[in-house]
């Protein structure tokens, strides 16, 4: 007969997988050494409005509270910012600690994300 599993495995992915997907691919990047801080900037600013889109899709298709968007929208905009501030960063030392942050609210939105 053999060994039978006794627990189910769950391998649906979440509802924001590919949200999250996107966002943890922008982290690996800041973490990484990356062109110039404006290519970083602008791949951030691609990924947040990309997250959007996802969302807005999900929300609409009724998948998705509003509130967990407008939350996951927020979340977004605040990482956008933190990049904005890392491209207008001069000293190397302002650089790290902006970056850390904007790493930070990605990893939040990826929360948001993943709780869908």
């Amino acid at each position: 007969m053999g060994w039978k599993r006794t627990k189910e495995i769950v391998t649906e992915k979440p509802k924001g997988y590919v949200i999250a997907d996107f966002l943890e691919k922008l982290e690996g990047l800041m973490g990484r050494e990356f062109g110039s801080v404006d290519l970083l900037a602008k791949a951030g600013e691609v990924v947040a409005e990309r997250a959007r889109e996802e969302a807005e899709v999900l929300r609409d298709d009724g998948e998705v509270e509003e509130r967990m968007v407008t939350e996951l929208f927020r979340v977004l905009r605040l990482m956008e910012m933190d990049l904005a501030m890392v491209r207008a960063s001069v000293k190397e030392e302002t650089l790290e600690e902006r970056l850390e942050q904007a790493k930070a609210r990605c990893r939040q939105a990826i929360l948001v994300a993943n709780s869908f």
